[in-house]
């Protein structure tokens, strides 16, 4: 959606909503302008589209622009033409996730990792402090959790088969959804070239594994959430 939408605050929706009375899609995250859905098909940018999202045994019928379409990433619908009838279904879609958001959801973290006792220790500790831990044992992996799940901060390495952590990164990037969540690359090799080029391609912080203990990346995750 514009980026005048994805300013407004986006609440986690990871329920089906259906397109056209017959495409089912996995939806990502809702605000008052409009939704983000993960899609395998390519929808043409100014496309109107029918969305159907079920609220209990009821459903709230809107139309919707086509802002945006990445195939395999995800599309950004933007609400239109709205009738004060669908205005106030959908304020109350909003309050209600966001009243379920506020009490049950936790941050949550994704780690990448082809290592799996750098994935389990780290993920210990950051599950002791509070957060949701995902994993994932490659960059392949990650981008299928990406595309179909809200997540508030990634954790990942850089040397990683089939897919590296410095092409991951860049794909994050490109990711309307994600272009924005904060970036952790956490390597054994610690190069000034390596730093220079993880940082180029879009991370926010580098930690060098061997000085760097559960303890401290969790606090590491804390700072860039503000926690």
């Amino acid at each position: 959606m514009g980026i005048e939408n994805r300013k407004q605050k986006r609440i986690p929706f990871t329920q089906q909503i259906l397109i056209n009375n017959s495409i089912m899609l996995n939806a990502i995250d809702i605000s008052e302008g409009g939704v983000y859905v993960h899609t395998d098909r390519i929808f043409p940018s100014g496309n109107i589209l029918n969305v159907s999202i079920s609220m209990g045994v009821q459903k709230l019928n809107l139309k919707a622009r086509v802002q945006h379409c990445q195939e395999g990433i995800g599309m950004g619908l933007q609400f239109i033409d709205l009738s004060p009838e669908q205005e106030a279904g959908l304020k109350n879609l909003l309050t209600e996730l966001e009243t379920k958001t506020s009490v049950t959801t936790k941050k949550r973290i994704l780690i990448v990792d082809d290592t799996d006792a750098v994935r389990r220790m780290n993920k210990s500790r950051l599950i002791l402090d509070g957060f949701t831990v995902l994993e994932a044992r490659n960059g392949v992996e990650a981008v299928k959790i990406l595309q179909a799940e809200h997540l508030d901060l990634v954790v990942l390495d850089l040397y990683m088969e089939p897919m590296d952590g410095f092409k991951l990164t860049a794909l994050i990037r490109q990711m309307p959804q994600h272009k924005d969540i904060p970036i952790i690359v956490f390597s054994a090799r610690s190069t000034p070239e390596v730093i220079e080029q993880a940082m180029n391609v879009g991370a926010d912080v580098f930690l060098v594994k061997m000085t760097t203990s559960p303890i401290k990346l969790s606090e590491n995750v804390k700072a860039l959430l503000k926690r």
